[in-house]
């Protein structure tokens, strides 16, 4: 019902800006604030503020935007669809999740181009809204994916945590993570649970964009590590060390593609 609306009245109404104050390469994340990104440019271009608040800054003399796009897959993927009637490319989508796969810790950095999908967003956006996409895989660019491991690297040994590539479960509950549902992210060779990665994948494929996640490891909760109980100062500081620099890798990024 919406195909009648112009391009530039859903710029508008979503970001509160123009189509040309969007750039190619556009950050998004539901945590990380505008200032750890505006604080490392060369100039602002734009401030803006519509249903999302974002920034386009010049960052080693490239345009790159980042928006806040809200926690959870319906404002995320939401912000995502919406950036279809921008003409930027790549998205790249930044968040924290908690770590399944013994072989993370906090702090840790995940590059992903594969979720599984466990929230309901997606099936708005799939091929046949009638057909349970529950447990599918949805694939971001493994290319993008590539040059964000790149950076992840070299931010990671400065960091002296580790970086890995892998596969996210997005939730739609937090509460909803229990044994019934971590036996089945196993099953499913997830390494990490978070919140939002398989509606960005969704939704870059439906506006046909390029999409891949740097997710950083902020707890444990198989190892009674969890958001609510059993982190202790030296995890939460390993896991804040690396969420500061996640702007400047996901900047580094934006102007290497």
């Amino acid at each position: 019902m919406y195909e009648s609306i112009k391009k530039e009245v859903m710029i508008e109404k979503h970001f509160g800006c123009s189509i040309n104050d969007i750039a190619k390469s556009v950050i998004i994340s539901p945590i990380w604030p505008l200032s750890g990104f505006m604080e490392r440019a060369e100039r602002i271009i734009k401030e803006f503020k519509g249903w999302y608040k974002g920034v386009t800054m010049l960052y080693k003399g490239k345009s790159v935007t980042a928006i806040s796009s809200g926690i959870g897959a319906p404002m995320t993927g939401d912000c995502v669809m919406a950036l279809g009637y921008s003409e930027c490319q790549n998205i790249l989508f930044s968040g924290s999740a908690g770590a399944i796969n013994d072989k993370l810790n906090f702090g840790d950095i995940l590059v992903c181009n594969d979720a599984v999908i466990g929230e309901g967003f997606s099936r708005y956006h799939s091929d046949d809204i009638c057909r349970d996409c529950f447990g599918n895989v949805v694939s971001g660019s493994s290319d993008l994916a590539n040059v964000i491991f790149q950076k992840a690297v070299i931010a990671a040994h400065s960091l002296g945590v580790s970086a890995h590539r892998g596969r996210v479960f997005s939730i739609d509950s937090i509460l909803g993570e229990n044994k019934r549902s971590f036996d089945f992210m196993i099953k499913r060779g997830c390494d990490a649970v978070e919140m939002e990665v398989s509606a960005v994948f969704t939704a870059s494929q439906a506006i046909g964009r390029n999409a891949a996640a740097l997710i950083t490891i902020s707890d444990l909760p198989l190892r009674q590590r969890s958001l609510f109980e059993g982190i202790g100062e030296d995890d939460h500081k390993q896991y804040k060390d690396t969420a500061l620099m996640l702007p400047e890798i996901l900047l580094e990024t934006a102007t290497s593609i």
